[in-house]
């Protein structure tokens, strides 16, 4: 009798977590970027950024979700002191000033997210499948320091190379709650991103008169990701 009333109450608790309305929410949290096969060979390095989801649910009784997911994860970054050409004084002369030049590459993806969370209780796994775009930039920019004031500017801002390619995956999460309206999330993916050719980090030179360069390297872009963060239920 107890194991059928313990087995009833169970079940119980299942069929109220199942059927229980549910709300949007928007999730954001710290990510980190494994590389996986033909990337993890080319692509030296594990990129970390952040990421976030919002999602809605198609009906408030049922356990499908809807939604759009962005990710920013930093390829690398490296800055180095150099004289900035302002221009000619009224002898002609060449007019310089100090500066520091930032070169940061940096990845964005943006996708469309459907997802399948059937427990709308305490624990809520969930999965999710996931495609959409991802895009390759690696930017410099200047900041200028005046002679007289000391105050930076940042200017000449330019994207040296820049790519972009599609991806597909899944993903699988598990989401905890803490009080009506907020959650702790956890969530793995499994991406399988086209061709795309990005800067190699470890080949970029900067020299003291705005002179860059650097090396490219292409690959697929394969990857895992791990992102621990929260979730905002309205």
């Amino acid at each position: 009798m107890k194991k059928r009333l313990s087995l009833l109450v169970a079940m119980t608790i299942l069929i109220v977590s199942a059927i229980a309305q549910r709300r949007p929410t928007l999730s954001i949290g710290l990510q980190g970027a494994q590389p996986i096969g033909e990337f993890a060979k080319v692509y030296n390095g594990v990129p970390f950024g952040l990421s976030g989801q919002f999602l809605v649910p198609l009906n408030r009784n049922m356990p499908f979700e809807l939604g759009v997911s962005y990710s920013w994860n930093s390829m690398g970054s490296k800055n180095q002191d150099i004289s900035v050409y302002i221009g000619t004084d009224e002898d002609g002369d060449d007019i310089y000033q100090n500066g520091t030049l930032y070169m940061n590459s940096n990845a964005n993806r943006f996708a469309l997210v459907g997802r399948l969370r059937p427990f709308n209780g305490v624990l809520q796994p969930y999965g999710d499948l996931t495609a959409g775009v991802e895009t390759f930039r690696t930017k410099t920019t200047i900041d200028v320091i005046t002679d007289n004031t000391g105050y930076s500017e940042g200017n000449n801002a330019q994207t040296q190379e820049f790519d972009m390619t599609t991806y597909y995956g899944w993903a699988a999460g598990m989401r905890i709650r803490l009080n009506t309206h907020l959650f702790l999330d956890m969530r793995f993916e499994n991406l399988a991103g086209g061709a795309a050719t990005y800067v190699d980090s470890d080949s970029v030179v900067i020299t003291s008169q705005e002179e860059i360069s650097f090396d490219t390297k292409t690959s697929k872009t394969d990857k895992y990701t791990y992102t621990l963060g929260i979730t905002l239920g309205f």
